[in-house]
């Protein structure tokens, strides 16, 4: 049991890094698009992986960045309106704006805590017998938010999450973390509740 809980960390460690960036390119797209637009484009795919270690079989690891979408009773002007302050409020830095399509977010920043939580509470990085590693570890954190019209007084809030993290104190590979979920709703929370939005 213990051997088999050392090799999948193992195989975890061992991963290769995939650009953080390729997820989030497929996050835009152009603010006007309508209920028939192609969602595929919108949505990232998978990153896929196959490790190696020594004479054991090749494995593959999925990874996928969190995905959270919410529609909010807003005009998408409104909502573009308080975005950036949102970003500002949860600690994120804005690394990138463009109102054309209104997609704003940051492709990859260090991060020790977010909305003042440590990043356990929104990444899983795995742990060990001291807790947590998203606590431990050098963690890189892509967030974009793209918004879309969904008509006059309705806008969809997609938020994209993708994290990395490493080990502070010695050289080792990234290890893809896996979001809870947490940060890509709060951030359509705290737009709504920008905007007083029930």
């Amino acid at each position: 049991m213990r051997n088999d809980r050392s090799l999948s960390r193992t195989l975890f460690i061992r991963a290769v890094t995939v650009v953080v960036a390729t997820a989030m390119a497929g996050c835009v797209s152009s603010a006007g698009s309508t209920e028939g637009a192609d969602e595929a484009a919108t949505l990232p795919g998978q990153t896929r992986n196959i490790v190696r270690v020594g004479s054991y079989a090749p494995v593959e690891i999925f990874n996928e960045p969190g995905v959270g979408v919410r529609i909010v009773a807003t005009s998408a002007r409104n909502a573009w309106g308080v975005l950036g302050g949102v970003y500002e409020q949860l600690g994120i830095p804005i690394g990138e704006a463009d109102p054309a399509t209104m997609r704003l977010g940051n492709p990859g920043f260090r991060a020790r805590r977010v909305d003042g939580e440590r990043l356990n509470a929104f990444v899983d990085c795995g742990s060990d017998f001291s807790g947590p590693l998203a606590n431990q570890y050098e963690v890189t954190l892509s967030v974009a938010t793209k918004l879309t019209a969904k008509g006059d007084e309705s806008t969809e809030v997609l938020t994209i999450m993708d994290a990395y993290g490493r080990p502070r104190a010695v050289s080792g590979n990234s290890v893809h973390c896996q979001s809870r979920g947490v940060l890509e709703m709060r951030i359509a929370q705290l737009v709504a509740e920008a905007l007083e939005i029930r």
